[in-house]
Formats: C-alpha cells, structure tokens, sequence
C-alpha cells in the first residue's frame, strides 16, 4: 500500500506495514494461521493485506456463529469464490447434502473444483473459533492433507482450529502469526495516536501504556479514548477499572464459559503464574488441566511463561479485571486461596512467589515465618536483590528483633558493598535485647561473624591485620557460621599471596558449604580454588575446573556470574577475544551490584583491555575510571592497584606519553620507586606488586631502565618466594625484554626458550604478552628468522602476535644505513625513552620538527609508533 493509501485510513486505524509483508509470505505456504485473542488486530491486519492492488484473487470470508452449520458455512464459501473466481465450476463442487456424504469425498471435491482455478487463490476465514462442527473441520483438514499447489489457506482464529497442524509445521509449510508478533509497536501508537486526535505522548507516558496493555491493541486504544476523553492523567491511572474494558472482558472472556469453570477462571487470577497442580492444590479442583486447555484453546489472554513449561499467566490488564471480580463476587475465598499458595511455594522453594502470597494472605505470623525462610534461601542461593527488596518494605524493629532477618540482610548489605547500611544494622543488632541463654549465646555468635565479614570485605588486606583468623572457627559451634569462616580465611589467604593455604581452604569450605546447602558461598569458594590453582601455575587443572562449573551452570543461577568470570580469564589467556568480550558483556550489568569485587574487577578490567587491544582508547579508558569510582566504596588499595597497572600499561603501549605522566603524577608513581629503592617486603602483597609493575613501565617509558630492571628484580624475588608462578613469568619476561636489547639475536632466542623451559609453553599466555610489552614482538621475531622453534598450535592460537605474512622486520632494518645523522641522533634518544619536548631540549629542534623527523624515522624502520620504536630497537 502507497503513502497515499495509508493516508487514507479512517480515524483510529493505521498501516500495519511490517505485519502486512510478514502476511505477504503466505503465497509460499498452503496454510497461514493467525491466532490470537479478541481485540489483537487480526481483522484490521486482513484487510489491510487485501486492500493491496496487486494481491490477486481473494475469498473472504468473515465467519459468524451460525456459521457452524456445514451446509452454511460450505454454500457461503461455494458462493463467494463463484463471485470471485468465475472459474470455480460450482458443478464439480455442490454442497447441499453434506450430511449424506463422508468429509473425504467432499474434500476430494472440493480438491477437484479449486484445480480448475489457474491463478493463486487466497481463502481467507475471520473469526474461524466459530467453526466447530466435525464435518467442517474433517473437511479443511483432509484438503491440507493434499492442497491444491495454487490455492492458500488463511485463517484467522482466537482459539486452536481443531485438526492436526504438526505435519504442516514440521515441513515448513506453515506460515504462525501469533499475539506477541500483532503486538502493537511505539512508532504504531503514535500513529494511532494521532489518527484519533490524541494530545502527543511523552515517553512516560508511552512506556507505561504499552507495559500496563502489553502490547494489546484494543486496549491501547481504549487507554488513548480514555485520555482523549479525561486529560492525558487517565493514561498514568489506567487499569481494568476503566468502564469499556469491564465491558469489553465480560463480554469476550467470562460469556460462554460455564459456572464451575468459571468460578476457577476467576479465582486463578489470584495467582501470578499457574500450572495445574498449583491450581489442583490451590483452588482445591480436580480439573485444573481442564481448564488451562480449554482457556488456551480459546486464547483467553492466558500467556505461556518463558522458561517454564506447562505454566501460565493472564494478561495484566485481565488478571486485574478478574481480581476485582473475585473481590466482589466471591471475597470470602481470598485468604484462604493465599494461604494455601504460600504453603506451596514454601514446600516448591520458590519464596518470591510464598512470600507475595504469604503478603496478601493478611497473616503477619505466616508471613514473617515465610520471610525468615525465603531469607535464608536467598543468601544460600545469592539471590542478594529478593532480600534487599523485601527488607526495603519492612520496619527496622522488625528486622533487629530477628536474627533470622538481621543476619542474612547485614551479609548481602556487606556482599553488595552497602557497607554504611551493614554497619548501622549490625551496630543496631548489638543493642537489640534477647531472651534466654542459648539464644543470647547465638545471637553473640552471630554478632562476631557478621562484624568479621563486614571487616573483611569493607578493609581487604588490612581485614582484622594480626588476628587470628582461626580461632572464630575452633571456637564456634554454628554450622553455617563455620563454613563461612572457612571461606574467609581462604579468601584472606589468597589477598596476601598465601597461595597453598588458600587452596586448602577453599577447597575444605566449599565442601562443607555444599553440604549446609550455601551453594553461592561455595561457588565463591571454588572460584578461590580456581584462582589459587592459576597463580601457583596449576593451569591445567584451574581450566579445567572453571569449564566444568561454568558449563553445568545454568545462566539464571547466581553462581553462574562467578564461573563466568573464571571463564572470562580462561579465554582471555587463550586468546579467544570474541568469547571473553562477549562473555564480559554478558556480565556487566550483572556484575555492576554483585557481591564479589573479584568479579567486578576482573569484568571492568578485561573488557577496558580489550577495546583498548581494538584501538578504542577513549572506551576502555572510561571503563578503568568507572571501575576506580566502584571501588571507592571500600578501602580497596589492591583493586585499585591492579586498575593504575592497567592504565600504565595502556599508556605506555599506545604511546600516550602524557596520559601515561598524568597517571603516574595522580597515583604517585615517583613516590613508590623512591619508597621502595632499596626495601624488598617480607610478606607478598598484590597492591605493592601491581603498583611495582606500573612503576617499571613508567621507567623504562622515562629511559630510566636500570632502575626498572632493578624495580623488576625486586618484585620477582617477592613473587618467587610467595609461589606466584604466573606473576614471576611476567616479571622475568620483562627483564628478558629490557635485557634483550643489548644481545643478538642467538643469546635472545636462548633467553626465550629458557623462559618457556622453566613455565611451560602454554603458560607465556595473551596476559603475559599485554604485560610484558616488547615480548610478543620478539617472540614473532626470533620465530620468522627460524631461531625460535615453536609449534603450529601455539603460533595459530596467538594470530595476532605470530602473523603468516611477514612485512618488512624493522629490527633487521639498520638505522645507521637509512637515517641521516639528525634523525639517528633522535632516535638513539626515543629508545631512551625521552619525551618529545626532551628529544626537542636535547637536539635543539622544536616540537614540530621533532615529530616530522620521528615520522620520517618511523616510516624508513618500518615502525608503527613510538613504542615499537622504544621496545623494538635492533642489535648494534
């Protein structure tokens, strides 16, 4: 349909244009069912197709009750293609004594009459829920059987036609339009909108209309009448109160059904989402699977939940309707009905739904009891949003005279780094009295946990410094409490570079904590398994304990964010980028109130690298300062550390000397070399290496490289000593690419393989190459000159470090034979690492000049940038 044509729909009508060429592709299919309920747009979608110029022979038939007659319905259907198809020999095709005849051979008939129509022909039936009648239906399906190749069935339906689709759909021959794809579009309401003479909707005002409607096409329109009518308020305070939408359910839902299967209709909208051994149990009826089948088959706006087969809910608007009518006609079956639901999520655990019902039930002890249950199963499964959510609606003295409600909300407040509300809780908890010795005993010992975890995960490595860790758990007699305070003390034992203790314990409290049921403490506990195994350089066993968890981890479950971020790591080392950005996105707005700031970190920290490694700079710079704003939420000194690393590093790789001055100015870098010159710590601590690290770029960007070297030494005696294994190759991979600049390429190559030799092939991984910058292209050096021997695998699994296509070599490029004396002067100075403006003091040129003659340099070394020029310098 032209521009025109759609202009020239009548008032409240608009061009469904999208729907309409989804229709169009019923000409490569015999059959196209479009099923959904009263008021969704089908008839308006039907006549918009037909009205098009081009669409060829249509019968349209517009079915009515009466129509259930099959003499009727096969005599109106005879005439109208008569009308329409003068070819249609209405003496092959005779529908008068149906009756006396079998379907088949009225089928074959009618089979044989369509054949002699040439031209495509489209049958179209509205409202086809009418039809009913065996006769009519063992008709049309045996044609389906076989159906003429020219001839195309439309039917348009509230309700299932009754004859068997399976075939048709197994072979694609079958075209489905169903209510969510009639679902009306922003764009659609606009345009409706104005047709109708309606004031402009804002944005709010549009979001709220198509959730409360959801899409539903007569009752946006309903809404847009009303607001017309009212003032554009009504849309903010529309619901199924509205008079005609009273009108309009009564009329196309509740008509027609009987009184028992109303009475269950009605009462099942008290609850959010249904099976039928909920409303078996519930509504105490044996013929609840009746009833759900009957209602689906008659589309009565009851929606299929994703997810969850067999279940069900009713349109919002509709299940309010229903409500209201429960109220009225029948109230004295409420409560009981919610207490009864409470009763059956309690004992299913699902403790969102038993404590909605528990709610409305009116009981505040079964409602209080069903909280305390549904809390408890929360913090076991990491569900930290149910309980800060339900805590937000109840009294404070509620929650302090219960430890059964205190307790797990001080730990997801600590979790999710609410530490200011975990403080006032527990500080308010101490004061708050208990009766009876063993439950004052209790209490106490709840009181210690909860201030130990606060302390931990609000002050990191400076969590309770002296303490010994282990006595709270000789001491303490509480189950739980001693599970979680085993996985403290591992995580205390992973900050400070403890890595076998870690590992034991983690391993003990992820035991002990499946076993209690607490089945998030224990995922985060086997990621500290996972994590102590790759920093002791067990890699093939920290990989292959994140696949397995990560793999039979469902993406709905709340450990699945803790695998996934292991996962994370384990793409990344192997070079699958596309998987870990992918995975990393899938995380970040999980991760953004997680619990865990190993989490947040990893996720912030991999995705900025990675759009840096893509040359988006501006991006992954954003994301290191998002992350640092993050950890400004507790005294995170190690967090931060690693996140100054990586802005050092990106700096340095990409050049961005001043940026890279910026970042060592605002966290001090010059005091840390000057601090830590001469004194190596006798403990290893992850903030002082990071920070070293950072420190050592910064150094050798400065041309100061014996103090880096020295910076390098220090950190690797540290990290050797702690057992760190993939922190030592890093570091020693840095000293090779400092010490390489000075060697041929023979003891180069050498150096190379002895560093392979003592970590393992696999474990010079894409994290050692971003942060020992110089590596890779030394490694892709030595390899394509044949003095590095290296297997097809490794070299295919780091495309971008080994490349098959050698260019010209820069190192194998000698700059005394190709650069004039000014510019080898320059560049003797760039690979001391000297700024632009100290190039510019030491040669006499200015800035400007400066940088032509490095971009001549570049371009005859065959260089990309100013740090391959400084980590890239050829033997002499």
């Amino acid at each position: 349909m032209s521009t025109t044509d759609a202009s020239r729909l009548p008032p409240g009508r608009y061009y469904r244009k999208e729907l309409v060429a989804l229709l169009d592709h019923c000409t490569q299919v015999p059959l196209t069912l479009l099923l959904a309920p009263a008021g969704a747009g089908k008839s308006t979608l039907l006549s918009q197709w037909q009205a098009r110029p081009d669409i060829g022979a249509v019968i349209s038939l517009s079915l009515r009750p009466a129509d259930d007659d099959p003499v009727r319905f096969l005599r109106r259907f005879a005439e109208g293609t008569r009308a329409v198809v003068p070819a249609f020999d209405t003496s092959w095709f005779m529908p008068f004594d149906v009756a006396e005849l079998p379907p088949a051979s009225i089928a074959d008939a009618l089979f044989d009459a369509l054949e002699q129509v040439d031209e495509p022909l489209f049958i179209v039936f509205d409202d086809f829920q009418h039809i009913r009648s065996p006769e009519t239906l063992s008709v049309i399906s045996t044609l389906l059987a076989q159906p003429p190749g020219n001839v195309h069935l439309i039917i348009a339906s509230r309700t299932q036609p009754a004859f068997d689709v399976s075939r048709l759909r197994l072979e694609d021959r079958l075209l489905e339009i169903n209510a969510a794809d009639l679902k009306i579009r922003r764009e659609e309401v606009t345009a409706l909108n104005a047709g109708l003479g309606g004031e402009a909707l804002d944005d709010a005002d549009m979001t709220h209309l198509l959730s409360i409607t959801e899409g539903w096409m007569a009752g946006v329109k309903i809404a847009l009448l009303a607001a017309i009518r009212s003032g554009m308020q009504t849309l903010q305070d529309f619901d199924a109160s509205q008079p005609e939408l009273m009108a309009y359910f009564g009329h196309a839902v509740l008509k027609g059904l009987p009184d028992t299967a109303r009475t269950l209709f009605m009462q099942s909208a008290l609850l959010d989402s249904f099976n039928a051994a909920l409303c078996d149990e519930v509504l105490q009826s044996d013929r609840s699977a009746r009833l759900i089948e009957e209602l689906s088959s008659r589309e009565l706006f009851l929606i299929p939940v994703a997810g969850q087969p067999g279940w069900y809910r009713y349109h919002a608007l509709l299940r309010d309707f229903l409500r209201a009518r429960v109220a009225i006609d029948m109230p004295d079956c409420i409560t009981a009905i919610h207490r009864r639901a409470t009763r059956f999520f309690v004992r299913h655990q699902n403790f969102r739904q038993a404590v909605w019902h528990a709610k409305r039930a009116g009981d505040d002890g079964l409602f209080i009891h069903s909280l305390e249950q549904a809390f408890d199963y929360w913090l076991r499964e990491g569900y930290a949003a149910h309980i800060l959510d339900w805590a937000e609606t109840l009294p404070d003295d509620v929650i302090l005279g219960r430890d059964e409600l205190a307790a797990p909300l001080i730990s997801t407040l600590t979790l999710s780094r609410r530490f200011f509300r975990a403080r006032y809780y527990l500080d308010a908890l101490k004061e708050a009295p208990r009766s009876g010795e063993a439950a004052r005993d209790n209490h106490a010992r709840v009181i210690d946990f909860l201030e130990m975890h606060l302390q931990l995960f609000q002050h990191d490595t400076d969590f309770m410094e002296g303490a010994n860790l282990s006595l709270l758990m000789e001491s303490c007699g509480h189950r739980d409490i001693r599970a979680f305070s085993l996985a403290m003390v591992a995580y205390h034992h992973l900050q400070h570079g403890r890595l076998e203790s870690a590992l034991a314990f983690s391993c003990q409290a992820r035991e002990v904590l499946l076993r209690l049921g607490h089945r998030f403490t224990a995922g985060y506990a086997g990621l500290i398994t996972a994590l102590a195994n790759h920093q002791l350089g067990h890699i093939g066993e920290a990989v292959a304990f994140i696949n397995e968890h990560f793999h039979n981890t469902t993406r709905d479950c709340p450990t699945w964010s803790l695998w996934a971020t292991g996962m994370v790591v384990v793409l990344y080392d192997q070079s699958r980028l596309t998987e870990a950005q992918q995975l990393c996105e899938d995380l970040l707005p999980m991760v953004s109130s997680a619990s865990a700031t190993e989490v947040i970190s990893t996720v912030y920290l991999t995705l900025s690298r990675l759009q840096h490694l893509q040359g988006k700079h501006q991006p992954a710079e954003r994301m290191l300062e998002k992350l640092l704003g993050i950890l400004q939420l507790g005294n995170y000194e190690r967090f931060v550390s690693m996140t100054v690393l990586e802005m050092v590093r990106q700096a340095f790789t990409a050049g961005h000397w001043a940026r890279l001055d910026a970042v060592a100015e605002r966290f001090d870098l010059a005091g840390w070399v000057a601090d830590n010159g001469a004194h190596t710590p006798h403990t290893y601590s992850q903030s002082w290496e990071r920070k070293g690290l950072a420190a050592a770029y910064w150094l050798i960007a400065n041309g100061r490289l014996a103090e880096a070297e020295a910076v390098l030494q220090r950190l690797l005696a540290v990290v050797k000593t702690a057992g760190i294994k993939t922190r030592a190759s890093i570091m020693e991979a840095n000293l090779l690419v400092i010490a390489s600049k000075q060697q041929p390429a023979a003891e180069q190559a050498k150096q190379v393989d002895a560093l392979i030799t003592r970590h393992g092939l696999l474990n010079i991984n894409r994290s050692v190459f971003d942060e020992a910058p110089g590596l890779a292209s030394l490694m892709n050096r030595l390899w394509r000159g044949g003095a590095l021997m290296l297997p097809a695998c490794y070299t295919e699994l780091f495309p971008a470090v080994f490349d098959v296509a050698p260019g010209n070599d820069p190192l194998e490029v000698d700059p005394d034979s190709v650069l004039t004396p000014k510019e080898l002067e320059i560049f003797e100075l760039l690979q001391g690492g000297l700024s632009n403006a100290l190039i510019s003091e030491k040669t006499g040129t200015s800035i400007t000049t400066t940088k032509w003659h490095l971009k001549n340099i570049y371009s005859k070394l065959g260089l990309s940038n100013r740090t391959e020029a400084v980590l890239r310098a050829a033997p002499r």
